[in-house]
């Protein structure tokens, strides 16, 4: 006779229960939150540098702005979440914050124990900062999970930072910025710029590099540029790029992207190389009618190349290349796709 056994799915639904029971109830934990506050200030006269420092396992917002006073003021904000207010406390109590000055260098830190004990829990921390300095210095600030809205006018600044949005405006001589995961937005820049991070936009309006050149990278972020003036470089991958309102002076200039679109308008292209290269992605090019240059223009078999109100003599003529020269040739611009695409000049 063939013994009977208990049907198993009851005892699996009763595990699977219990367990929806602990999940449930492990989310639903309300935490308590906790904020303690303070300010520190020193002397701003005759300052030069202003250095932020903070650990990688601190992150928040961090505010900066231009007054015209010798003072050099922050205000301190931390807050915590924990399963009590009492946890919550003693977080915050464990973020200290230095403001000290050395001759011409004011520097802020934040210091947290190593192996804190809010790391790799639901738990929380963060703090907030606002920042005032005397103008025309230089800002140097490392970081990381911060995001920075800086105002100038600064005379240099340069940031490191990891997975945060970037703001910085008027910076006078040379700035910096790098980071992995950052979304940058520049405003009002003169000098030498170069801009670095990955999965995140870069956009850059208002600058003139001063005879200097700037270098924007990132990958799998879109590239924006508008009212750009000086010599420029720009590489990102599957990700577009728009330049509009653009001067070019001299100098060796790069625009590169792979599966996307590039759409560049320009104001003025001067005694200089421009090398526009794309795989498998159009490139619209909007140019002066009264260009001078020397036209190179190649695709991909299956490509398109088309030129709108624009007057070039042709020097080589192919289904998927073209050979020109516009006014003197001055210049040389070289347009070119790997793959299929279209190619579209245009004067204006």
């Amino acid at each position: 006779m063939r013994k009977k056994t208990k049907p198993l799915w009851r005892f699996y639904g009763a595990i699977f229960f219990l367990l929806t029971l602990f999940i449930s109830a492990d989310i639903a934990v309300a935490y308590e939150r906790y904020t303690l506050t303070s300010k520190a200030e020193v002397s701003g006269k005759g300052m030069r540098e202003f250095h932020i420092i903070a650990p990688a396992n601190l992150g928040g917002k961090i505010t900066m702005q231009v007054r015209d006073e010798d003072v050099c003021l922050v205000e301190f904000e931390c807050w915590a979440k924990a399963k009590n207010s009492k946890m919550a406390k003693e977080f915050t109590e464990l973020v200290d914050m230095y403001l000290e000055r050395e001759e011409e260098v004011v520097t802020l830190r934040l210091s947290t124990p190593r192996g804190a004990p809010w790391e790799g829990t639901n738990y929380g921390i963060g703090v907030s900062l606002d920042i005032y300095v005397p103008p025309d210095i230089v800002v140097e600030s490392k970081t990381s999970g911060f995001d920075l809205d800086i105002l100038g006018p600064l005379k240099k600044a340069y940031i490191r930072n990891r997975y945060g949005n970037i703001q910085l405006k008027e910076v006078t001589e040379e700035t910096d910025i790098s980071g992995a995961y950052n979304k940058v937005e520049v405003e009002d820049i003169q000098g030498y710029l170069e801009i670095e991070t990955s999965y995140n936009l870069i956009s850059v309006r208002n600058v003139n590099t001063k005879g200097g050149k700037a270098f924007l990278k990132t990958s799998y972020g879109k590239i924006e540029v508008e009212e750009f003036t000086g010599q420029l470089e720009a590489n990102t991958v599957y990700s577009p790029i728009r330049a509009d309102n653009i001067t070019l002076l001299g100098g060796t200039n790069e625009i590169k992207t792979v599966y996307s679109k590039i759409d560049l308008e320009f104001e003025e292209i001067r005694d200089c190389e421009l090398y526009v290269k794309n795989t498998y992605g159009n490139i619209n090019v909007v140019a002066p009618v009264d260009l001078s240059a020397r036209l190179t223009l190649s695709m991909g078999r299956g490509g398109k190349i088309q030129t709108n109100g624009i007057l070039i003599k042709p020097l080589a003529l192919e289904k998927t290349r073209l050979e020109g020269i516009c006014g003197d040739g001055d210049s040389e611009i070289v347009l070119d796709i790997g793959g299929i695409g279209k190619i579209l000049v245009e004067g204006r």
